[in-house]
């Protein structure tokens, strides 16, 4: 009877819950316009069957650093072991402040935070039970504003207000990345 109900408990696959909680843990290479960088990404989640999603957060040193905070969709295609995937990103952007960034204006030049998306297609290889890697290459644009008031000179009116002045970074990459899921 002991040997019976030992059997039975060794043959449960515990693979088949409805619902796992997945860790994706990112580092990536940007490349566009603006030179290359790299990118450190968490993404926590849960998924059902082939459908994941998740909320993650990130460092991205392209252009200038920044904290991307964003919701992250995938599909898995397959059954198997290794899998072809598809993933799309967005949120919000979050600029974090260096001192060797360049500024633009010399009266009140301030950075306001943007938007982040990224999407594309990727391989995940089963490593064991619990974990896999994965291997991505896709797209990914962030914006940025960076505002502020230039100096110049009105012979006519000295004492006139500086107007506000506004520069939109539109930051295009390509990106390719290699993660390790829990």
């Amino acid at each position: 009877f002991v040997t019976t109900i030992a059997k039975c408990a060794a043959q449960q696959n515990n693979t088949n819950k409805p619902l796992q909680f997945h860790s994706i843990n990112n580092v990536g290479l940007l490349a566009g316009q603006a030179g290359s960088a790299f990118q450190l990404q968490t993404v926590n989640g849960a998924q059902y069957k082939s459908w994941f999603g998740g909320i993650g957060i990130g460092l991205d040193y392209y252009g200038y650093r920044t904290i991307p905070l964003f919701i992250d969709l995938r599909k898995e295609f397959s059954k198997a072991h290794n899998k072809l995937f598809v993933y799309a990103d967005a949120g919000p952007n979050f600029y974090w402040k260096r001192n060797k960034d360049a500024k633009q204006f010399l009266i009140d030049d301030k950075f306001k935070n943007g938007f982040y998306s990224e999407a594309g297609a990727g391989h995940k290889i089963k490593i064991n039970q619990k974990s896999s890697l994965l291997f991505c290459a896709g797209v990914s644009y962030k914006k940025i504003t960076e505002e502020g008031h230039s100096v110049w000179f009105d012979l006519g009116f000295p004492d006139a207000p500086y107007p506000l002045e506004k520069i939109n970074y539109n930051l295009n990459r390509l990106v390719l990345k290699t993660s390790i899921e829990f």
